[in-house]
């Protein structure tokens, strides 16, 4: 399996789940969005996701084919991606907090939004979307933190993207192989 080939990059987009969910059929498996900025990024409960443009990482990633050990943790999958990509640029203190952050110092750096679809009980798409907080450096939404906040530098978008997608596909090799 080719992961993270299929890329589409987009400057700006509503939003990387929703394209997704909208083109799905047309689009091949493990199809990865990027964005630069999304003007109507949501996360759970459609609470509003905050991103200045071209500051953060925002991606979704379509499967269409269901890998059953994969998808059998894959909140806690996609978590651990994200908590060890950060541990490469010295952030070891990131926790899971529930249902679907990361978090650093209690602010939220990261979201997780997994949507999955079924048709009559057969399997359709699960879109793992993932926002990470990178370069901005001020949010209007209370508690939210970037790695420049915590790093005081500023982080090669391209860089870290890379590094979560090694990360991602770790977990993904690990959890086929058992």
């Amino acid at each position: 399996m080719d992961f993270f080939q299929n890329i589409i990059q987009f400057d700006e987009i509503d939003s990387t789940n929703d394209f997704l969910k909208k083109n799905y059929k047309n689009l091949p498996d493990i199809t990865t969005i990027r964005t630069g900025f999304q003007a109507k990024g949501h996360g759970q409960f459609e609470r509003t996701w905050e991103s200045d443009k071209n500051q953060n990482a925002i991606i979704s990633i379509l499967f269409k084919k269901i890998l059953p050990p994969l998808m059998k943790n894959i909140n806690s999958n996609i978590v651990n991606a994200i908590i060890n990509t950060l541990r490469e640029y010295g952030i070891t203190d990131a926790t899971f907090k529930y249902p679907n952050d990361v978090t650093v110092q209690t602010n939220k750096i990261a979201g997780i939004l997994i949507e999955t679809k079924y048709d009559d009980k057969k399997f359709e798409y699960m879109i793992i979307g993932i926002g990470t907080n990178i370069n901005q450096e001020t949010f209007k939404t209370a508690g939210a933190i970037s790695l420049k906040n915590l790093i005081k530098k500023d982080v090669d978008l391209n860089e870290f993207i890379n590094k979560l997608f090694a990360n991602l596909l770790k977990i993904i090799k690990l959890n086929i192989n058992r």
